[in-house]
């Protein structure tokens, strides 16, 4: 990948996406996008001197205010291999069955990322368990611990529904902890957990 677009990246740290891939590619570009003052400031901060990342103020439902933004229309060009990242932040997103639904961020998201040419990608996981009960007591610990300004921890299906549309790329929709640079090697063996991150890596087709 040449370009990637951070949705609700956080506060910057060692080795984020910036560093990891400019540490391959020093060409690479990278879009940070965030609502938080605090992790703006932080970020404008520490990346000032980048000249391939910026740090931009959106909310990441506003799908068109990001793409619209003169930092990203900048720095992401079309035709350039580009990957657009939800990493553990769609659980933070209620479900409204509106426009600000995870799903619809995530098409909408998919759809724009098209317009930058083909073959790029999608990289999506968040907290999931099997068990209802697990799934209500960690929603409701996080919706106190923000102020009530949580979404939920899902079902693997829900998050599968995500996918639907694209392409998705090996090992599948897998615990994050099964990611591994070198897909041809073995996955580690691991006891099941009660609630995971989980998602995948999936290409836009055409």
């Amino acid at each position: 990948m040449e370009q990637f677009l951070d949705h609700g990246s956080g506060l910057p740290t060692q080795d984020n996406v910036h560093q990891v891939a400019q540490r391959i590619d020093p060409d690479c570009r990278v879009v940070y996008v965030d609502n938080d003052p605090i992790v703006l400031a932080h970020g404008r901060t520490t990346l000032d001197e980048n000249r391939n990342t910026a740090v931009v103020s959106a909310d990441m439902r506003d799908t068109d205010e990001i793409f619209g933004h003169q930092a990203v229309r900048d720095l992401l060009e079309p035709g350039r291999r580009t990957a657009a990242l939800f990493v553990s932040v769609l659980h933070c997103l209620p479900d409204t069955g509106d426009a600000e639904d995870p799903r619809e961020v995530v098409r909408r998201t998919a759809e724009r990322l098209r317009e930058l040419g083909p073959g790029n990608l999608m990289v999506i996981c968040q907290l999931v368990s099997d068990d209802p009960a697990i799934r209500r007591q960690v929603t409701e610990l996080m919706a106190r611990s923000t102020g009530g300004k949580w979404g939920r921890v899902r079902e693997k299906e829900e998050v599968r529904a995500y996918f639907d549309g694209l392409d998705v790329l090996d090992p599948g929709l897998v615990d994050v902890i099964d990611w591994r640079a070198d897909p041809t090697a073995p996955l580690p063996a691991k006891r099941p957990e009660e609630w995971v991150e989980w998602g995948g890596v999936a290409r836009l087709p055409g």
